[in-house]
C-alpha cells in the first residue's frame, strides 16, 4: 500500500499533477497583494495599471518590482541596474510578445499562460510595486497592528525604521521646496 501511495505521488510531482513549488506569479499575488484564487486575466489586468489592455516596459518592471530602491520596511536598498531592468524586461518580451510591438498584450497573456507559461523569478524577491508607504502597510501594519490604534504603540523595529523614513522624506521635500524660493527670500537659521 505505501508503495503504490508513493508511486503516485511522485507521478504526480513528477509529471505536473502537483507542484511542490510555488510559482513566482502565485508567490507574488500572495505576498504582495493577499490574493489567493485568481486567473490569468484578473492577474494580467491587476498589473495593467494604466489600463491600456497592454503591458509595458513599465507594467513590467513594476510588476518585479524592479523600479523602487525601498523595501517594504522602509529599508533602502540599492536601486535595480538598468541591465537587469533590461533582462526582466527583454525576457519578457521574448516569452510572450508575439506581434513584437514592445509589449504584452491580454491576449498574448492569455495564449502564454494557456499554454503552460509561468513568470520566470528572476531573483528581485516577490515583486513589490507599491510605494513605501504602501509597502509598509501591507508587509507590517496590517500585520501587527489595528487600525484604531495609536503611534504610542509603534514600537517594532520596523515601525522605528519607517518613522525614521518617513521624517527624512518629510524633511527632504520642505528642503526641496524651499530650493524654489530665491535666497534672498529664504529664512535664515
Amino acid at each position: 500500500m505505501r508503495n503504490i501511495l508513493h508511486l503516485a505521488l511522485t507521478c504526480l510531482f513528477s509529471f505536473g499533477g502537483l507542484s511542490t513549488a510555488a510559482s513566482w506569479a502565485a508567490t507574488h499575488m500572495r505576498e504582495e497583494h493577499n490574493i489567493e484564487n485568481y486567473d490569468a486575466a484578473s492577474f494580467f489586468a491587476l498589473h495593467d495599471s494604466d489600463n491600456s489592455h497592454y503591458w509595458t516596459k513599465q507594467d513590467i518592471l513594476a510588476l518585479y518590482g524592479a523600479l523602487h530602491t525601498v523595501d517594504p520596511t522602509g529599508h533602502r536598498k540599492e536601486p535595480i541596474l538598468a541591465e537587469d531592468q533590461n533582462k526582466v524586461y527583454d525576457t519578457i518580451i521574448g516569452l510572450m510578445d508575439t506581434d513584437n510591438d514592445g509589449s504584452v498584450s491580454m491576449d498574448e497573456w492569455l495564449a502564454f499562460t494557456q499554454n503552460g507559461g509561468d513568470l520566470p523569478d528572476f531573483g528581485l524577491g516577490p515583486g513589490h510595486h507599491g510605494d513605501v508607504e504602501y509597502e509598509y502597510e501591507i508587509h507590517h501594519w496590517l500585520k501587527y497592528h489595528s487600525e484604531d490604534e495609536n503611534d504610542q504603540h509603534l514600537d517594532h523595529a520596523e515601525d522605528i525604521e519607517h518613522e525614521k523614513l518617513f521624517h527624512h522624506m518629510e524633511d527632504q521635500a520642505i528642503k526641496d521646496q524651499h530650493m524654489n524660493i530665491p535666497p534672498k527670500f529664504r529664512v535664515q537659521t
